[in-house]
């Protein structure tokens, strides 16, 4: 598998041949407002710094979710209305009302290119912010030769989590960590959500993001490189890419 790390959430894997980049958000430095319980800064907090065709050298999207620091609708206007996009069926209605035609929702899996790709379920918070959050989701790639890769979305430690890792046991697993916090909730994954994961799938290598991009990630990549050293925890830089 190949790894390119964009920004964020934003990254690029390849397996067999096939690029997916996930949740693409290109929005430029400072042009959003912050999230309620980060630092007093404007989103995001960096430009992307890979070349514009690193973004543009892609065969499909894959969609998580809808809140705005992993969907950026001025994608349709870079990518065209019939870039190949997988996501969940829920969010169909709003998809193709803004134009996109070129979807394969996802109820239960689905198979592309002999890949089957299956959706996950997360835990976007807990308590009332959990709730308010709604539903999040992640992805379960199995390619050939018996790679598998676990994509969390945004999710805190949970039994969601723990079965899908239980189920599939993925070679590969990239954590959307960050611990964005809202009204003091953490809805990401921490630094203890990241050590159960390298618990439960003590063979997978963990490729974490979802740091230093956005106002409400707390959790910063010198601090996780400080607190846990362990030698399948991967933290790849803006612009880096793994062989792995």
């Amino acid at each position: 598998m190949k790894f390119v790390q964009i920004r964020h959430c934003t990254c690029i894997i390849e397996l067999d041949n096939l690029r997916f980049i996930i949740d693409p958000i290109l929005y430029k430095k400072n042009t959003l407002e912050p999230i309620e319980g980060g630092i007093d800064k404007y989103n995001p907090l960096i430009d992307i710094s890979v070349n514009e065709n690193v973004l543009r050298n892609i065969d499909i999207i894959l969609l998580t979710h809808l809140h705005r620091d992993h969907f950026d609708p001025e994608i349709i206007k870079f990518y065209g209305i019939n870039v190949p996009i997988i996501c969940c069926i829920d969010y169909k209605e709003k998809l193709l009302k803004m134009g996109f035609s070129n979807i394969n929702f996802v109820k239960d899996k689905i198979e592309i290119n002999g890949m089957e790709i299956i959706l996950t379920k997360g835990k976007h918070g807990s308590g009332i912010v959990g709730r308010a959050m709604g539903k999040s989701y992640g992805f379960v790639i199995k390619a050939k030769e018996q790679n598998v890769v676990y994509i969390t979305g945004d999710t805190i430690w949970c039994k969601y989590i723990e079965k899908t890792i239980k189920r599939y046991n993925p070679n590969y697993i990239i954590g959307f960590a960050g611990s964005a916090t809202v009204k003091k909730v953490h809805i990401t994954l921490d630094e203890n959500d990241i050590k159960n994961i390298l618990e439960k799938a003590p063979n997978a290598k963990i490729i974490v993001n979802h740091m230093g991009a956005w106002n409400h990630c707390l959790l910063t990549k010198e601090k996780l490189k400080n607190t846990i050293k362990n030698i399948n925890l991967c933290i790849p830089n803006d612009g880096e890419i793994i062989y792995v």
